[in-house]
């Protein structure tokens, strides 16, 4: 009697581990699906605002051209100008295109971390490609500014430069947005990992 007692009670015991197990397989599935929801997200919001800034891009290459025609620059300028802006809006593209087309929910998450690590190395290195750009832009169009405008040489300028800082401002912190969201998808990304 107290054989079968024990034997029964272990098997009761058996039973609840078995479905204490399932539940817990059921719970790190549910963990999985929020952790996947909340990169896929953040995701979506850093592919947002790159396809924003590539289109912005596209408009200002074809926008600023006109301008500074009408205002009086060269067309050697206004060229430079597009093809900086041009360069700039495709690096844009060429940085997230792999990104674009990455399904989350599908995809293996360390290809979707070696990305990250290269968007991340790709936006920390465009300050390089960006200053070298514009610091000899700007001179440029200082030089043809002095020709332009003469007397109102000073507002011009003046203006330009607001333009620059606050131009700089606003790519910057889109920059350092870019980084921090890549880092903050590395870091889920390693959680989960860590989760496994």
């Amino acid at each position: 009697m107290i054989n079968d007692n024990n034997t029964y009670e272990l098997e009761e015991m058996k039973q609840q581990m078995l479905l204490l197990k399932k539940k817990l397989e059921q719970q790190k599935i549910v963990n999985e699906k929020m952790l996947r929801a909340a990169m896929k997200k953040k995701l979506y919001g850093l592919n947002k605002k790159a396809r924003v800034m590539f289109i912005v891009g596209i408009f200002v290459a074809i926008w600023a051209p006109g301008y500074f025609t009408l205002v009086g620059f060269t067309p050697h300028f206004c060229a430079a100008t597009t093809l900086m802006l041009l360069f700039s809006a495709f690096k844009t593209f060429q940085y997230h295109r792999k990104l674009w087309r990455l399904n989350l929910s599908e995809s293996n998450l360390i290809e979707l971390a070696e990305e990250l690590t290269l968007l991340r190395t790709r936006y920390k290195n465009w300050y390089r490609f960006a200053w070298c750009m514009i610091i000899p832009w700007g001179a440029w169009m200082a030089y043809e500014a002095t020709k332009i405008f003469g007397e109102e040489l000073v507002w011009y300028i003046g203006g330009s430069a607001i333009g620059l800082i606050i131009g700089g401002l606003i790519g910057t912190r889109i920059n350092n947005n870019m980084i921090r969201r890549s880092d903050e998808l590395l870091e889920q990304i390693e959680e989960y990992r860590s989760q496994k």
